[in-house]
């Protein structure tokens, strides 16, 4: 039992390719596309991201405007390679992500420790007169894949998103292709309830169409997709029709408001399940962010049920570039037994340098009729 709840919590706990950070609405950015080729956040930099993590967000990235301005988004310690390819790629933008970590998981009666390699992808963008082409390539992680309802024990290549868009300047843009839905707040933690217990996990994405347009202060996603990448790939048994919406709503440079809603149809083997929730993100100072996600699960196991997940994540800055996270959790039992459980998420992020940061994260979780675990989880991220 024990080591079958070890691989358990490290199978969730496997990190997904790139992230999106709420963090930074303290930094006045409401929207993933300012720093991110994907329209949901997570995965490769823009160039325009790159020279921002590079001199706004590191602690010891160039501070000066004039230095700044003076290297070329091509060259220089943001660029691909540290700048070692300068322009020969053209038109092409890459980006090279590993992510070596130490987790250890700790639960009743002992503890276990794992060294692994969570993630080692290639990801590349080429943008032109509106069209995008995006699309990574990597490592899948042994003891994350499943194929068929059975567990990888080797490590399997697989492309988490890779995906075609225009978008014209109006801002409607249409996207298909592989890509994780629209919904909510895309905390960087993917276990976060609000994430994995909502099919937003690391191995969630969908093959579908997403239109979307921005009015103003307004963002508005639409997706609709025949079912997961994964389901359709490898297990047609699970696969089903599955909607979702998404709107923003930015109040003010450091303040905006989400509202978001899911279903997934049934399949021969799944009932079908959907979720409302709402957000709220603000920031009250430039060193402080606090995003609150609520959201009902209204079909969570096959007896029924709807189950409710409270989510507020509070980040402060204490030094440039050093994060301090806190995440308490709610999940109530939606009418099942024994599923209810409370999680507390204590988190550091540094970011010393533009390419690499340090993330070291401490989870607890008590269910409200069984017994407690414990997890402790060091990541190196390198980000060439």
């Amino acid at each position: 039992m024990a080591r079958t709840l070890f691989f358990l919590v490290a199978t969730t706990l496997v990190a997904s390719t790139g992230w999106a950070e709420p963090t930074f609405l303290a930094k006045q950015y409401t929207r993933c596309t300012a720093c991110h080729y994907s329209p949901t956040g997570g995965g490769l930099l823009t160039p325009y991201g790159r020279l921002l993590s590079h001199r706004e967000l590191s602690t010891w990235g160039p501070a000066a405007a004039a230095d700044a301005a003076a290297e070329d988004d091509r060259h220089g310690e943001q660029a691909f390679l540290y700048g070692a390819l300068g322009n020969a790629l053209g038109p092409v933008h890459l980006g090279l992500e590993m992510r070596p970590s130490h987790l250890r998981v700790g639960f009743p009666g002992g503890h276990q420790d794992m060294n692994l390699l969570m993630n080692l992808d290639l990801v590349g963008a080429v943008q032109k007169n509106g069209w995008t082409a995006y699309g990574s390539a990597g490592r899948e992680p042994p003891n994350a894949a499943v194929r068929n309802g059975r567990t990888l024990s080797e490590p399997a290549f697989i492309s988490y998103e890779h995906w075609i868009s225009y978008q014209i300047d109006d801002g409607f843009r249409i996207r298909a292709g592989r890509f994780l839905p629209a919904y909510g707040v895309r905390f960087a933690d993917h276990t976060t309830y609000s994430r994995a217990d909502l099919d937003l996990d690391r191995n969630d994405q969908v093959y579908g169409l997403e239109v979307s347009d921005t009015i103003g202060p307004s963002l508005v996603q639409v997706m609709i997709s025949p079912g997961k990448a994964e389901s359709i790939l490898h297990d047609r048994d699970h696969r089903g029709l599955s909607t979702a919406a998404r709107w923003q709503f930015d109040l003010a440079p450091r303040a905006t408001i989400v509202g978001s809603a899911f279903y997934r149809d049934s399949t021969g083997v799944d009932p079908h399940s959907g979720a409302v929730g709402a957000a709220f993100g603000i920031a009250p100072t430039s060193r402080v962010s606090i995003w609150t996600e609520v959201n009902a699960n209204l079909q969570v196991k096959d007896l029924g049920g709807r189950s409710w997940l409270v989510v507020n994540e509070t980040s402060v800055e204490v030094y440039r570039g050093i994060w301090l996270k806190f995440s308490p959790q709610l999940r109530t039992s939606g009418g099942v037994s024994g599923d209810a459980s409370v999680r507390l998420g204590f988190a550091a992020d540094l970011l010393p340098r533009t390419h690499w940061n340090v993330n070291v994260g401490y989870y607890y979780e008590q269910a409200f009729d069984a017994g407690s675990t414990s997890t402790l989880l060091a990541q190196l991220h390198l980000f060439m």
